[in-house]
């Protein structure tokens, strides 16, 4: 019995791998495992972060557009409307000139037209 147990001993210790090797190897494998994670989680984070900077970029370059159209949908007729304002108010200007002008010749006119009379 006691040769049974010995024996049994012996192929289990001969069967088991010494520490120094299975742990440094199992580490080693882990650490490589680890480190091939991190580097695809950096890809992927990189990459992930490359399509958001670009949908803000896109998303910039809306708005950029939008600004526009706004400007040119407001600033275009305001430019026509001041531009109207600008001749509209000029030619009353020139009719009252030519009113006044008219006005005075007819009170001389009158006035001409009571002295011959009397």
């Amino acid at each position: 019995m006691k040769t049974i147990i010995a024996i049994s001993i012996l192929l289990c210790a001969i069967a088991y791998p010494t520490d120094s090797e299975q742990p440094q190897n199992s580490v080693g494998t882990k650490i490589a495992a680890i480190e091939t994670e991190i580097k695809n989680l950096k890809e992927s984070t990189d990459k992930g972060f490359e399509n958001v900077n670009q949908k803000f970029d896109d998303i910039q370059k809306n708005f950029d557009r939008q600004n526009n159209i706004i400007i040119a949908c407001i600033g275009i007729p305001l430019a026509i409307l001041a531009i109207g304002a600008t001749v509209w108010g000029i030619l009353t200007h020139k009719r009252s000139r030519k009113e006044n002008t008219l006005e005075k010749q007819i009170q001389t006119l009158t006035e001409e037209i009571e002295t011959l009379k009397q």
